[in-house]
């Protein structure tokens, strides 16, 4: 029985414990990132969250700060983060990175895949984090808190496809899609132009919020320019994950009273064609429509030519303004390469081949659908 016990006892003592591992509550983690490109060196905004707080509610405690960001400098992306580690207090965990926002210097700069190679290469962070550019102090816009003092797991740079299912303006990009879109012909990526909005306010004053206000288009090494607003709507409609959008429209001759239309389930083709030696496209969309009644139309078939030529007008109005800054929005290029490969070998120069403003030989919007909502009072 002795010799059963001692035994029991030295097999325990070699056995692995986990006396290396590190405690949770000692460890600070990182849950989003900004980097900018000055004076020849990189700087790193690191956001620190406090998990402990959020972990009790989705609506932390309103006295408590849920986050503080760090600053540090480097002449490379580690030597940023081993300068940020020499002023924490204990150790940095990046596993629960959700988020990483690059400034226009720095795509400006050329130095953008340096930046995200220093990411992608470090065991800890993962390629489902979401990828956002912005023109604004970095470290102001990581302290912006989400609206009635949400935990920032639930802001929308955390968390952006629980907003864009309500209103699909540009299509959240993770950093896996970022590098694929980089690496495909064209190499050519859309990605989110976030900044701070004033749209919200509380008793005590203005309360910022997180808002995407168009995209920037970026190649590995140069920013091509960024659509905002207005410029960027024709997106919308050329991307097959958009789910909700609206557009307004007058009623009939009024040029006072508008009436606002859901679109959604929408479905775009692209079909290159070949033409005189060159590429055209052919683009057909397919949507669906929610009305919320009469509109002040009468039929389905004015309401149906109104919406087409709105949409219409929108997509050629955002493929002209990437045009002027070389931007090719709607990836044509990417699907000439799979669709006409022959022809684009001998057009493409870099992967990209030429576009015009003729390069769109046909744009047909259909209406599969048009649904109504609730009546009002005028129409009963």
């Amino acid at each position: 029985m002795k010799k059963g016990v001692y035994c029991f006892i030295l097999c325990s003592l070699i056995l692995a414990s986990c006396w290396d591992n590190n405690e949770p509550e000692r460890m600070l983690y990182i849950h989003g990132i900004g980097v900018d490109y000055k004076d020849g060196q990189f700087e790193i905004y690191a956001q620190l969250l406090d998990f402990s707080n959020i972990a009790r509610s989705d609506q932390p405690n309103s006295e408590s700060i849920q986050t503080e960001v760090g600053r540090a400098k480097g002449r490379t992306i580690d030597e940023a983060a081993v300068n940020l580690y020499r002023a924490v207090d204990q150790r940095i965990l990046w596993g629960h990175l959700s988020y990483v926002v690059f400034s226009q210097e720095l795509l400006k700069s050329g130095e953008l895949m340096q930046a995200i190679d220093s990411f992608v290469r470090y065991r800890e962070t993962r390629y489902t984090m979401w990828v956002y550019t912005s023109d604004e102090a970095l470290n102001e816009l990581l302290l912006v808190t989400p609206i009635l003092n949400k935990g920032m797991t639930f802001s929308r740079v955390a968390d952006p496809l629980n907003a864009y299912h309500q209103e699909s303006f540009v299509e959240p990009v993770s950093l896996r899609t970022m590098l694929i879109d980089l690496d495909e012909p064209g190499h050519q990526v859309n990605v989110p132009f976030m900044v701070s909005s004033d749209k919200w306010e509380t008793p005590k004053g203005p309360d910022p919020v997180y808002e995407v206000k168009g995209i920037s288009v970026i190649t590995k090494s140069e920013l091509k320019g960024s659509l905002l607003d207005g410029e960027a709507e024709g997106l919308r409609w050329m991307s097959k994950h958009t789910e909700r959008a609206q557009i307004t429209l007058k009623n009939g001759n009024d040029q006072i009273q508008y009436t606002t239309i859901i679109v959604d389930k929408v479905k775009p083709k692209i079909k290159p064609v070949e033409e005189n030696d060159q590429l055209r496209f052919d683009i057909s969309i397919k949507v669906q429509v929610t009305t919320s009644g009469q509109d002040g139309r009468k039929g389905d078939q004015k309401l149906k030519k109104e919406i087409t030529e709105q949409i219409k007008k929108e997509v050629e109005r955002t493929y002209l303004k990437g045009l002027e800054k070389k931007m090719d929005v709607y990836r044509l290029s990417e699907q000439a390469y799979r669709k006409k490969l022959k022809v684009w070998q001998q057009l493409n120069k870099d992967g990209e081949i030429p576009l015009t403003e003729d390069s769109i030989r046909k744009l047909d919007i259909k209406i599969e659908k048009i649904k109504t909502e609730r009546t009002t009072m005028h129409e009963r």
